[in-house]
């Protein structure tokens, strides 16, 4: 991964964790409005922060987490593009599945993968 990141792929992190937010937020039973009031911000703020508009920082991103009642990882994580931060979102999904459901689920990720390396123009050099 070439640091510092360019314009999409910042783009894109700042997108996914603001999906992250807005997804959490609803977990949480809240409204953008509730999230505005407690944060002293308008609903507008919210929004452009849910879409990714406004980069979140970390003061920012540890303030969602104390209102959502969750961790920063799980902010964070889901807006990786490493590998190892989207294998720990797989295994979350994984965890209350039965060891039939989960070894059934490895194999289809398995030919989902070869089915994909096998596909012109992916590879690990790719980024899309």
């Amino acid at each position: 991964m070439k640091l510092p990141f360019e314009k999409n792929q910042r783009m894109r992190v700042a997108r996914a964790a603001g999906s992250a937010v807005a997804d959490m937020r609803a977990r949480a039973g809240m409204t953008q409005e509730n999230v505005a009031e407690a944060l002293g911000v308008g609903t507008d703020a919210v929004s452009r922060m849910e879409r990714g508009v406004i980069e979140l920082g970390v003061v920012r991103l540890v303030e969602f987490a104390e209102l959502f009642g969750c961790g920063v990882a799980e902010l964070l994580i889901p807006a990786s593009e490493r590998p190892a931060d989207q294998a720990a979102v797989i295994a979350a999904e994984l965890a209350d599945l039965s060891a039939k459901d989960r070894a059934g689920v490895v194999a289809m990720v398995k030919q989902l993968a070869e089915m994909l390396r096998g596909k012109p123009g992916s590879g690990p050099a790719e980024e899309g």
